[in-house]
């Protein structure tokens, strides 16, 4: 893979840049010089985003408004690179308040590596599927990158710094062997799993032994029911006989519910006759009231009810008397006050009077009797008006009285309704009694007695209630031992039952037993499986392939690193699980362990570390027969990791990096004045108000030309 150029629109400190300007980014070593924060690292933030960016999982870069520059809403970056003799360019964007934008394009070759866009054709949109697809392009997800070609400020002597399981994991995590590791046992747990639902089909959900115990408790059991038969047999052949001595519950029970009927009969036919002498009383009627004697009553009121509406008919054609001869003398009181004033007013104004009926001219006598008679018959048709009005209301007040009088009546004459039902009623109910009274009669002499005294007195007893309590609770005992007799025989036969099925549960668990000991047999088998995998990963692959290659790959890092100081690096598995490391100094002729390191040492060597790590993931497979691909991301980002090291020590580095050709493009990020004393490809960056700037030098003979100026 090789980038060909970057563009950030409002990234960071970023306004508006091209890297370059124009063409593209060249192979090999490109260093990328400039001040402390200047923007350095956010360049190559800017790839990283356009790459791998999503905004929940990707935490290194910061929030979402972490990177849109100040003052502005939105950030936009584009990434061109080179892969297997293809172009093609990711476009990722996003606002403050908008969502993340992704694309990837195929870009024609020949254009693109002229610095150009033409021919584009959408490969993938979206997040999501952007991200899996350049994830498939480049072999390679943002983790690893970030645990391998990139180094981030601060983090170059992590690897030389990690320990046991750390560096363990590390080592696992890059090369995949977790994956073959994971995905071995994990075939070999699903195996397990099955074995282990079949196992649960054959679970015992009870052991024999308990079963046995029930089954001796429910042969117990039944010894005792069948005793208890015996005991209610005995009481029931004991209260037949008494039974036989006293009448049938039967008859008992009739001649009870008779007596019952004849009591709440008594109370009815009381409270009956005492409501009919209370409306007797009230309407001054004789005590042995009859029918006749109401209806009589009843007419007596209806006649009152005529004359009352008789009356009240007459009062009413006074009323329309009355009210007409009103409305006459309220119209001629009317006329008189209207020619009274108009009489009044011709006065004032001098004008000749006329007849106001004729219209004719009449002289000032005719006017003078006409305006007297005028003034003189108001005073008396006000006072007839009012006395008419009195006349009104009080023949309104003696209709409204009548009327009241009527609705009385009407009264009275429904509650003599009501009382004759009454009276009716009464006569039935006498009847009804009577009627039950012959049934007792019936029934008591079948026993040859006169009353049920004398019924209860022939079994010594005090009275029919004691005689019939005694009865009903014969009944009920020959009853309730009989039930109990039928729930205790059912309860043996589902006894016999439950042992019958108890006894089948035993053969079932004995069935069980022996499937379940042949799966544990396969279960241990496959435990010892997982051992023997977990330990072929871990002396096999790690010992006897990967450590080894890993020694290999970093030995010729770390010598130049360290300015041949270092030479063999020792990566040991342990008992644990975990791994030990240690390098052999050359200068003192010893192994020193990881701890005595420098932290000059450390940088060389976790940096020579990190890139031997690197070069060899691209080109090396846990296991000979394993699918797995190397990576085709083989760009190094280096960010500032000089820092640590000498100047000695430094030169040995950028003189490595210079050298080497394993990696397609090598990003070496520093703020140290390099330029003079290597010959490389140069991204100088230095801030402005309007945002850093960035300017590429293709060599640095035109850096050295432009410093002369």
């Amino acid at each position: 893979m090789r980038i060909l150029w970057i563009q950030a629109k409002n990234f960071k400190c970023y306004s508006d840049i091209r890297v370059p300007a124009q063409g593209i980014l060249p192979e090999g070593l490109l260093f990328v010089e400039g001040e402390n924060s200047t923007g350095k690292s956010s360049l190559f933030d800017a790839i990283f985003y356009a790459l791998f960016y999503e905004p929940t999982t990707t935490k290194e870069l910061g929030t979402k408004d972490d990177l849109v520059r100040r003052g502005y809403s939105d950030t936009e970056v584009e990434v061109a690179f080179e892969l297997d003799n293809k172009c093609y360019l990711i476009q990722r964007s996003h606002g403050k308040k908008a969502p993340v934008q992704a694309f990837l394009l195929e870009i024609d070759k020949d254009s693109a590596l002229q610095g150009n866009i033409s021919n584009r054709k959408k490969i993938s949109e979206g997040v999501i599927d952007v991200e899996i697809k350049i994830t498939s392009l480049l072999n390679i997800t943002k983790e690893k990158v970030l645990n391998t070609l990139v180094v981030r400020q601060g983090s170059v002597q992590a690897l030389a710094e990690a320990k046991g399981a750390e560096l363990r994991n590390i080592i696992y995590e890059l090369f995949q062997l977790d994956f073959y590791r994971d995905r071995a046992i994990d075939i070999i747990k699903d195996k397990k799993n099955d074995f282990e639902e079949q196992k649960e089909k054959f679970k015992i959900e009870r052991t024999t032994e308990d079963i046995l115990v029930e089954i001796d408790e429910i042969k117990d059991s039944i010894d005792v029911a069948k005793s208890n038969i015996e005991d209610y047999d005995i009481a029931l052949k004991k209260l037949n006989s008494e039974t036989k001595l006293f009448p049938e519950i039967k008859e008992m029970q009739e001649i009870n519910g008779l007596t019952q009927r004849l009591n709440q009969q008594d109370i009815t036919i009381e409270r009956k006759q005492k409501s009919i002498s209370d409306a007797s009383e009230k309407y001054h009627l004789p005590p042995s009231l009859e029918l006749k004697t109401l209806e009589s009553k009843s007419k007596e009121l209806e006649n009152q009810i005529d004359e009352r509406t008789k009356n009240k008919e007459e009062k009413k054609k006074e009323l329309v008397k009355y009210s007409k001869e009103k409305t006459n003398n309220e119209l001629e009181l009317e006329n008189f006050i209207n020619r009274k004033e108009s009489l009044e007013k011709i006065a004032e104004t001098g004008e000749k009077p006329k007849c106001d009926v004729c219209e004719q001219e009449i002289n000032e006598e005719k006017f003078n009797e006409l305006l007297e008679r005028s003034k003189n018959n108001i005073p008396a048709l006000t006072k007839g008006i009012k006395k008419k009005e009195e006349e009104i209301k009080k023949i309104n007040s003696e209709i409204q009285e009548i009327e009241k009088n009527i609705s009385k009546l009407n009264i009275d004459i429904g509650k003599l309704e009501d009382l004759a039902n009454d009276l009716t009623e009464l006569e039935e109910m006498v009847t009804v009694k009577e009627e039950m009274e012959q049934k007792v009669q019936n029934s008591l002499q079948k026993f040859k007695v006169q009353s049920l005294l004398e019924l209860a007195g022939k079994f010594n007893l005090k009275d029919f209630n004691e005689l019939f309590d005694h009865v009903k609770s014969l009944d009920d005992d020959i009853r309730s031992n009989e039930l109990k007799k039928k729930h205790t025989l059912t309860s043996i036969e589902e006894k016999y039952s439950t042992i019958e099925k108890r006894n089948k549960q035993i053969e079932e668990n004995k069935k069980k037993e022996e499937k379940s000991a042949e799966i544990d047999l396969e279960i241990a088998l496959l435990n010892e499986t997982q051992t023997h995998v977990e330990k072929f990963i871990v002396e096999d692959i790690i010992s006897n392939r990967m450590l080894a290659n890993i020694q290999h790959s970093t030995k010729g890092y770390i010598n130049l690193f360290t300015r041949g100081r270092y030479s063999e690096l020792y990566l040991e598995p342990t008992r644990t699980k975990t791994l030990n490391m240690s390098i052999k100094d050359e200068e003192l002729g010893f192994v020193k362990s990881q701890t005595l390191l420098s932290g000059g040492d450390k940088a060389a060597i976790g940096l020579g570390l990190r890139i031997g790590v690197s070069e060899l993931l691209k080109r090396i497979r846990p296991m000979k027969t394993s699918p797995y691909e190397p990576p085709k991301m083989d760009i190094l980002v280096l960010d500032e990791p000089l820092g640590s090291l000498d100047e000695a020590r430094r030169s040995k580095v950028i003189e490595g990096l210079v050298a080497e050709e394993k990696f397609s493009q090598i990003f070496l990020i520093t703020h140290t004045n390099i330029r003079r004393r290597f010959r490389a490809p140069l991204i100088t960056i230095y801030s402005s108000p309007a945002g850093s700037r960035v300017t590429f030098y293709p060599s640095t003979t035109e850096i050295e030309e432009e410093a002369e100026m």
